[in-house]
């Protein structure tokens, strides 16, 4: 390939300072395209073409993340002093999350819970009935005293009197209920709290690892851990940072790379439990060459799609240059010189940039 041995000077029209208008010729009187023209020499130039073509661009940031595996949780109960009556699991068994793992003896708990259910449901009815029969029964007095009365004075006082009575023995009788409704819900708390603290579940799916030897009959002790669980799945990939949370969906599929260490490669990955998403976000592996050979602390990078513009003109970002805030690119025009398009850009990132105007699809640009 012929390479110039000697490039001439470059023309540069309404870009170099204090250069005059009527040498410049490409004033915004003229209302011409600026030019940038490579004066043609003796020497041959060579140039590497690239076509404006469409595709997607995508503007990206980086997330770190930290692939976590063998996540343990040591069970205990929440209360001492109580009867453990049943152990679910083994050790060796595999559970899943939210599985009952082992429950201290309730007695008649469940019931009691079952009866204040029912009493408060019950008294929430009343309450209802109550509005609807005090409706009814101050229709009925009006419609007394509209028809079976002269419409007099007495008869009008005795209505209001007998609508301020209705009402006050009404309200006396919702205030009795909603007394009765504070102090059962009250109640209901505390027997589903004390339920709840009787049962221990599976954070998370595993296997039961550890298991203290003869628990059933034995005494709960909050400061005893009774059981171990450890996560044998194949791990995830934590990230820490909320305000990129929302540029992610459940269908999402992310590429991250490991740099260094047995898992280096490029990966694919997708969100996991994003309703427990909080302060860390969770990323399952979808694909990955050297996914086998994770490690628990192993670091990643994930490229984040914040915008995107599908099939749109582009041509690769280091085609396109600047000059103050307009853009331009390369062009060979017939004469075989290098000359100056001016293009209104877009969206920038993955190595590419929109162009919106300026190109057509399949024209050629000078490569950089």
């Amino acid at each position: 390939m012929k390479t110039k041995d000697l490039l001439k000077k470059i023309i540069v029209c309404s870009t170099l300072v204090s250069l005059p208008a009527s040498l410049a010729g490409c004033t915004a009187e003229t209302g011409q395209e600026p030019l940038i023209v490579l004066e043609s020499g003796d020497d041959e130039a060579a140039y590497t073409l690239v076509e404006c073509t469409r595709d997607d661009v995508q503007e990206t940031l980086p997330l770190r993340c930290v692939y976590t595996k063998e996540d343990e949780q040591e069970v205990y109960f929440p209360v001492s002093g109580k009867l453990i009556d049943k152990v679910y699991v083994s050790e060796g068994d595999e559970v899943k999350k939210g599985d009952l793992l082992v429950a201290l003896a309730v007695g008649n708990l469940k019931a009691d819970i079952a009866n204040l259910e029912y009493r408060i449901k019950r008294n929430e009815l009343q309450l209802g009935y109550i509005d609807e029969e005090e409706s009814l029964d101050s229709q009925t007095q009006y419609l007394n005293f509209m028809f079976l009365t002269n419409g007099d004075e007495d008869a009008k006082s005795n209505l209001n009197k007998g609508l301020e009575e209705l009402k006050e023995s009404n309200d006396y009788r919702r205030q009795s209920i909603n007394d009765s409704l504070e102090f059962d819900r009250k109640a209901l708390a505390n027997l589903k709290n004390e339920y709840a603290n009787s049962r221990v579940y599976a954070q998370f799916d595993g296997k039961v690892s550890t298991i203290a030897e003869n628990l059933e009959g034995s005494t709960s002790n909050i400061e005893k851990c009774i059981m171990t669980i450890v996560d044998n799945s194949e791990g995830f990939f934590v990230s820490e940072d909320e305000s990129f949370t929302k540029y992610f969906s459940e269908d999402s599929v992310v590429s991250m790379r490991v740099v260094s260490g047995s898992g280096k490669g490029d990966y694919e990955l997708v969100p996991y439990d994003m309703e427990g998403w909080g302060e860390k976000q969770f990323f399952r592996i979808f694909s990955g060459e050297n996914a086998d050979s994770l490690e628990a602390g192993t670091k990643g990078e994930m490229t984040v799609v914040t915008s995107e513009h599908k099939n749109v003109l582009c041509l690769p970002s280091n085609c396109v240059r600047s000059a103050g805030e307009d853009s331009y690119v390369y062009v060979v025009n017939d004469e075989g010189l290098r000359e100056v398009v001016w293009v209104e850009v877009g969206l920038s990132g993955n190595g590419k940039t929109e162009i919106i105007s300026g190109l057509n699809e399949g024209d050629s640009v000078i490569k950089s």
